[in-house]
Protein backbone atom coordinates (compact mmCIF):
# COMPACT_ATOMS: atom_id res chain seq x y z
CA UNK A 1 0.00 0.00 0.00
CA UNK A 2 1.66 3.26 -0.60
CA UNK A 3 2.11 6.09 1.04
CA UNK A 4 -1.08 8.38 -0.44
CA UNK A 5 -3.50 5.38 0.37
CA UNK A 6 -2.39 5.28 3.88
CA UNK A 7 -3.42 9.00 4.45
CA UNK A 8 -6.81 8.70 3.23
CA UNK A 9 -7.15 5.68 5.45
CA UNK A 10 -5.99 8.29 8.16
CA UNK A 11 -8.72 10.64 7.21
CA UNK A 12 -11.34 8.26 6.47
CA UNK A 13 -10.53 5.37 8.60
CA UNK A 14 -10.37 5.06 12.93
CA UNK A 15 -6.97 5.83 14.13
CA UNK A 16 -7.32 2.00 15.58
CA UNK A 17 -6.94 1.05 11.93
CA UNK A 18 -3.98 3.12 10.98
CA UNK A 19 -2.24 1.96 13.76
CA UNK A 20 -2.76 -2.21 13.02
CA UNK A 21 -2.11 -1.13 9.32
CA UNK A 22 1.64 0.34 10.89
CA UNK A 23 2.37 -3.05 13.37
CA UNK A 24 1.27 -5.53 10.34
CA UNK A 25 3.99 -2.95 7.82
CA UNK A 26 6.36 -3.43 10.95
CA UNK A 27 6.09 -7.25 11.16
CA UNK A 28 6.81 -7.71 7.65
CA UNK A 29 9.65 -5.72 7.92
CA UNK A 30 10.73 -7.36 10.66
CA UNK A 31 10.04 -10.93 9.26
CA UNK A 32 11.83 -10.21 5.93
CA UNK A 33 14.99 -9.17 8.31
CA UNK A 34 14.98 -12.12 9.99
CA UNK A 35 14.60 -14.04 6.90
CA UNK A 36 17.60 -12.29 5.23
CA UNK A 37 19.59 -12.94 8.90
CA UNK A 38 18.60 -16.51 8.90
CA UNK A 39 19.38 -16.86 5.71
CA UNK A 40 23.30 -15.34 6.07
CA UNK A 41 23.20 -17.34 9.41
CA UNK A 42 23.01 -20.73 7.33
CA UNK A 43 25.32 -19.48 4.60
CA UNK A 44 27.44 -18.80 7.53
CA UNK A 45 27.18 -22.58 8.95
CA UNK A 46 27.34 -24.18 5.90
CA UNK A 47 31.00 -22.28 5.19
CA UNK A 48 31.73 -23.49 9.13
CA UNK A 49 30.75 -26.84 8.25
CA UNK A 50 33.28 -27.03 5.12
CA UNK A 51 35.58 -24.94 6.82
CA UNK A 52 35.98 -28.07 9.61
CA UNK A 53 35.74 -30.62 6.80
CA UNK A 54 39.01 -29.10 5.22
CA UNK A 55 40.62 -28.78 8.14
CA UNK A 56 39.52 -32.58 9.08
CA UNK A 57 41.31 -33.66 5.82
CA UNK A 58 44.13 -31.26 6.44
CA UNK A 59 45.30 -32.57 10.46
CA UNK A 60 44.42 -36.43 8.29
CA UNK A 61 47.29 -35.08 5.35
CA UNK A 62 49.35 -33.90 8.25
CA UNK A 63 49.32 -36.89 10.24
CA UNK A 64 50.10 -39.07 7.33
CA UNK A 65 53.18 -36.42 6.19
CA UNK A 66 54.56 -37.25 10.04
CA UNK A 67 54.37 -40.99 9.68
CA UNK A 68 56.03 -40.78 6.17
CA UNK A 69 58.88 -38.49 7.40
CA UNK A 70 59.38 -41.20 10.78
CA UNK A 71 59.12 -44.02 8.46
CA UNK A 72 62.04 -42.28 6.19
CA UNK A 73 64.09 -41.35 8.51
CA UNK A 74 64.04 -44.33 10.71
CA UNK A 75 63.49 -47.32 8.12
CA UNK A 76 63.77 -45.65 4.24
CA UNK A 77 67.17 -43.32 3.93
CA UNK A 78 68.69 -46.59 5.33
CA UNK A 79 67.20 -48.96 3.00
CA UNK A 80 68.03 -46.67 -0.03
CA UNK A 81 71.83 -46.10 0.76
CA UNK A 82 71.88 -50.38 1.63
CA UNK A 83 70.28 -50.68 -1.74
CA UNK A 84 72.38 -48.28 -3.66
CA UNK A 85 75.54 -49.95 -2.32
CA UNK A 86 75.16 -53.37 -1.93
CA UNK A 87 74.05 -53.48 -5.54
CA UNK A 88 75.91 -55.73 -7.49
CA UNK A 89 76.59 -53.57 -10.38
CA UNK A 90 77.90 -50.89 -7.49
CA UNK A 91 79.95 -53.50 -5.89
CA UNK A 92 81.63 -54.72 -9.18
CA UNK A 93 82.42 -51.03 -10.15
CA UNK A 94 84.18 -49.76 -6.66
CA UNK A 95 86.20 -53.26 -6.40
CA UNK A 96 87.57 -52.25 -9.51
CA UNK A 97 88.30 -48.94 -8.79
CA UNK A 98 89.95 -49.80 -5.69
CA UNK A 99 92.21 -51.78 -7.79
CA UNK A 100 93.08 -49.45 -10.25
CA UNK A 101 93.85 -46.68 -7.67
CA UNK A 102 95.85 -49.62 -5.41
CA UNK A 103 97.86 -49.74 -8.80
CA UNK A 104 98.03 -45.86 -9.37
CA UNK A 105 98.99 -45.33 -6.03
CA UNK A 106 101.61 -48.39 -5.89
CA UNK A 107 102.92 -46.52 -8.85
CA UNK A 108 103.24 -43.18 -7.27
CA UNK A 109 104.55 -44.33 -4.44
CA UNK A 110 107.25 -46.08 -6.56
CA UNK A 111 108.41 -43.61 -8.66
CA UNK A 112 108.30 -41.41 -5.04
CA UNK A 113 110.76 -43.78 -3.31
CA UNK A 114 112.91 -44.11 -6.41
CA UNK A 115 113.37 -40.00 -6.54
CA UNK A 116 113.83 -39.98 -3.03
CA UNK A 117 116.57 -42.64 -2.69
CA UNK A 118 118.49 -41.63 -6.00
CA UNK A 119 120.19 -38.34 -5.58
CA UNK A 120 121.89 -40.74 -2.71
CA UNK A 121 123.36 -43.16 -4.79
CA UNK A 122 125.51 -43.51 -7.67
CA UNK A 123 123.48 -46.29 -9.45
CA UNK A 124 120.19 -44.84 -10.65
CA UNK A 125 117.27 -46.87 -10.26
CA UNK A 126 114.58 -46.58 -12.74
CA UNK A 127 110.81 -48.62 -12.50
CA UNK A 128 111.50 -51.05 -15.53
CA UNK A 129 111.19 -53.90 -12.57
CA UNK A 130 108.26 -52.15 -11.46
CA UNK A 131 104.59 -54.17 -12.41
CA UNK A 132 103.59 -50.50 -13.34
CA UNK A 133 106.63 -49.91 -15.99
CA UNK A 134 105.25 -48.36 -19.01
CA UNK A 135 101.42 -48.50 -17.74
CA UNK A 136 99.43 -45.09 -17.85
CA UNK A 137 97.67 -46.51 -14.49
CA UNK A 138 96.29 -42.38 -13.43
CA UNK A 139 94.39 -42.61 -16.69
CA UNK A 140 93.16 -45.89 -16.37
CA UNK A 141 92.07 -44.94 -13.21
CA UNK A 142 90.64 -41.46 -14.19
CA UNK A 143 88.61 -43.75 -16.64
CA UNK A 144 87.13 -46.01 -13.85
CA UNK A 145 86.02 -43.20 -12.26
CA UNK A 146 84.29 -41.79 -14.90
CA UNK A 147 82.61 -45.06 -15.69
CA UNK A 148 81.39 -45.46 -12.26
CA UNK A 149 79.82 -41.78 -12.17
CA UNK A 150 78.21 -42.83 -15.51
CA UNK A 151 77.15 -46.36 -14.07
CA UNK A 152 73.24 -46.90 -13.91
CA UNK A 153 71.48 -48.90 -11.39
CA UNK A 154 68.56 -50.88 -11.94
CA UNK A 155 67.92 -50.91 -8.41
CA UNK A 156 68.62 -46.67 -8.37
CA UNK A 157 65.94 -46.81 -11.04
CA UNK A 158 62.84 -48.54 -9.32
CA UNK A 159 63.59 -45.88 -6.41
CA UNK A 160 63.43 -42.91 -8.66
CA UNK A 161 60.12 -44.32 -10.15
CA UNK A 162 58.97 -44.68 -6.84
CA UNK A 163 59.69 -40.79 -5.89
CA UNK A 164 58.28 -39.76 -8.96
CA UNK A 165 55.05 -41.32 -8.23
CA UNK A 166 52.22 -39.06 -5.72
CA UNK A 167 52.18 -41.95 -3.35
CA UNK A 168 55.57 -42.25 -3.08
CA UNK A 169 56.22 -42.78 0.61
CA UNK A 170 53.50 -46.03 0.05
CA UNK A 171 55.73 -46.95 -2.92
CA UNK A 172 58.93 -47.10 -0.89
CA UNK A 173 57.57 -49.13 1.53
CA UNK A 174 56.50 -51.85 -0.37
CA UNK A 175 59.93 -51.97 -1.96
CA UNK A 176 62.06 -52.01 1.00
CA UNK A 177 59.55 -53.44 3.32
CA UNK A 178 60.08 -57.32 4.12
CA UNK A 179 57.35 -59.53 3.05
CA UNK A 180 55.48 -60.58 6.15
CA UNK A 181 54.63 -64.60 5.85
CA UNK A 182 51.54 -65.49 7.97
CA UNK A 183 52.28 -68.85 10.13
CA UNK A 184 50.78 -70.94 7.36
CA UNK A 185 49.82 -74.78 7.73
CA UNK A 186 53.22 -76.37 6.13
CA UNK A 187 56.14 -77.82 7.27
CA UNK A 188 57.17 -77.48 10.80
CA UNK A 189 53.79 -75.37 11.80
CA UNK A 190 51.36 -78.03 10.52
CA UNK A 191 49.36 -79.23 12.96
Amino acid sequence: MSCFLVLISVIDCPLIFVCAYFEQAEVQNRVTILEEVSSRATDVEARARQAEEVRDGLATSLGQVIEGHEWMRQHGIGHIVETILDAPENVTAVAYMNELARRAGFKAGYNKCLGDVNPFVTTKFTDERSGCHGVDTEAAYDSAVDAYNKLSLPALDRIERCLEAEDYMDRLRMLFEPVQEDGGTSGANAG
